[in-house]
């Protein structure tokens, strides 16, 4: 179903899917968008029968252009409308990153901008060999704000991230691989059947590991010392049904069905 922001959500064997649907603009996102997206990745986090998300662009314009420019005018000309979307801007990322299922960024076509970002914002990133990339705020006179630069800089480290942003260059799949941006990318024949299964391989995994690993990998990134809470979370899977049935299924040789308790 697409709502009127240009958004479609699908969920079929404990995978979501969020595909932006604004072919006439490539995909570019919008002001109401980011503010529907935080509330679709509240509502995800709350599915806990959920395995995987993946986000992604539909009718065959690419990942996204980036931030609409069309609405620069009414939504983003002066320091308080600038404020204003980079909050709700920064909410949908943070909304992103703090979901407890793993999400991935199918990325094909432009990934420019604000949709660079977006997917920055994602735990894995799988491109086709097609996909251009490029932050280029530098051509309009416009920054990030704090939220979204440090998403890049954790993601990318000091050179890299300056090498985008001070040189504004389009760049491929191979550098983004090179720069640790994607994990991987495939012809765009399999581009579809690599998105499937590696979702289909996350969905497959133990929910609880999956989620742990999840959350104690952005704890780490956040840097701070752990507690004693927060360390022994980190063991809490061995108590659970998941891991006796992982550990059974080894034994007897069988694929392991895991419950998420």
């Amino acid at each position: 179903m697409t709502d009127q922001t240009g958004l479609n959500v699908t969920v079929a064997d404990g995978i979501a899917t969020i595909t932006i649907c604004q072919p006439e603009r490539k995909n570019a996102l919008t002001k109401p968008m980011w503010g529907t997206l935080a509330h679709i990745a509240q509502e995800l986090s709350d599915d806990l029968d959920l395995r995987c998300i993946v986000i992604r662009g539909g009718d065959g314009a690419g990942f996204g252009a980036g931030a609409d420019i069309h609405e620069f005018v009414r939504e983003r000309d002066g320091f308080n409308k600038a404020r204003d979307y980079g909050l709700l801007h920064a909410e949908a990322l943070q909304m992103l990153q703090a979901c407890p299922h793993p999400v991935i960024a199918a990325i094909d076509g432009p990934c420019i901008g604000a949709s660079f970002v977006l997917a920055a914002a994602c735990d894995l990133r799988i491109a086709a060999d097609n996909a251009k990339f490029a932050v280029p705020p530098m051509k309009l006179g416009a920054t990030l704000g704090y939220p979204e630069l440090q998403i890049m800089l954790d993601l990318l480290g000091e050179a890299a991230l300056f090498e985008i942003l001070l040189e504004g260059q389009v760049f491929g799949p191979a550098r983004a691989r090179e720069i640790g941006f994607i994990a991987r990318y495939v012809p765009i024949w399999d581009f579809e059947g690599e998105i499937t299964k590696t979702a289909q391989r996350i969905a497959s995994g133990a929910p609880i590991t999956q989620r742990l690993h999840k959350k104690m990998i952005n704890r780490l990134r956040q840097g701070g010392a752990i507690d004693a809470h927060e360390f022994d979370e980190g063991y809490r899977a061995f108590d659970s049904a998941d891991f006796k049935e992982g550990y059974t299924a080894f034994l007897e040789k069988r694929k392991a069905v895991f419950s998420g308790k």
